[in-house]
């Protein structure tokens, strides 16, 4: 039995406690304000933006904040749901992982969610929108789907080993990557159809990763640990997070990547090691969920409904 899996397993849930475009909505939205759009209940687990809006997603909630300052929405799914992790697809399209085996969708700038199951063969972990708008996750059993019709139907790719893989990236149509338990790395150079299986190291545990080219990545640890590769994953090195903080989450704007954490942690890459950002007037127990939102601008979400749009300046 892998004790490693239900731990990582029960703290997604501690954290936290794709139909087709013309599908049922499975969700109720109101207006809110910036004050109440979130709530001390909240524990937000993913963030994802298009061009118009941001999307935090935590257990049955999404709340939805438009760029331009306009009213935000929060939305309530129906039934038993805990959002893990979002992805923007590029026709501006949301897809949402759900921690009980689904995958929800909206169409609509976040104002309505649809959901489509997952494979029961595997638990999925992490979440990506590939080439074609296609999805693919990560899980349990090293096991990696995707599915080219929005969730109606998946094809299942698995070892059978018993490990979980937690974060899935394509940077292109053709290069993808893949973290998971024991150091796991393996990458593909065909559109997801083969991967070649390497190390980041035996005792590294990923938690987030984030490839900023095809040979360029971090993966950041639940150790707090942050890995750096310059040659694809090939060879890693250990950057200094000063802190020693785990870090959930990890983003580049503008050139500049910031990684989030633990105690609300938020980090600034420079120069071969990580610096804190000081925000004013912001807390949290944790940041899990970061997006890019334009303008030099990226927004942070985490535990107790904590948000906060911060310029790159900082």
């Amino acid at each position: 039995m892998n004790f490693k899996y239900f731990k990582v397993a029960s703290l997604l849930l501690a954290l936290s406690a794709m139909l087709s475009a013309c599908g049922k909505s499975e969700s109720t939205a109101t207006q809110a304000s910036v004050e109440t759009v979130a709530t001390r209940v909240d524990q937000f687990q993913g963030v994802a933006a298009n061009q118009k809006v941001a999307v935090l997603v935590g257990k049955s909630t999404v709340a939805v904040v438009p760029h331009d300052g306009s009213k935000p929405t929060r939305v309530q799914l129906k039934g038993i749901a805990s959002l893990i992790d979002v992805a923007t697809c590029a026709d501006g399209s949301f897809v949402a992982l759900d921690f009980y085996k689904k995958v929800w969708t909206s169409s609509d700038d976040g104002q309505s969610w649809s959901s489509k199951a997952t494979p029961e063969v595997f638990r999925p972990l992490g979440l990506a929108c590939g080439s074609n708008n296609s999805y693919w996750i990560v899980g349990s059993n090293s096991s990696i789907a995707n599915s080219v019709n929005r969730g109606a139907s998946w094809s299942v790719s698995s070892t059978g080993e018993d490990a979980m893989f937690n974060t899935v990236q394509f940077i292109d149509g053709q290069t993808a990557f893949v973290t998971g338990e024991f150091g796991t790395f393996k990458k593909s150079t065909d559109g997801g159809k083969t991967w070649a299986t390497s190390s980041i190291g035996p005792e590294f545990y990923p938690y987030a990763a984030l490839f900023t080219s095809a040979r360029e990545g971090f993966v950041t640890s639940l150790t707090g640990i942050i890995m750096h590769t310059k040659d694809g994953g090939a060879s890693w090195s250990a950057t200094k997070n000063p802190t020693g903080l785990s870090q959930f989450g990890l983003i580049n704007v503008d050139g500049r990547i910031y990684s989030v954490g633990l105690g609300g942690t938020v980090l600034s890459f420079n120069g071969g090691q990580w610096s804190p950002v000081k925000i004013e007037n912001f807390g949290a127990p944790y940041l899990k969920g970061v997006a890019n939102v334009g303008k030099g601008s990226f927004l942070v979400a985490g535990g107790n409904g904590a948000w906060k749009v911060v310029s790159a300046k900082n």
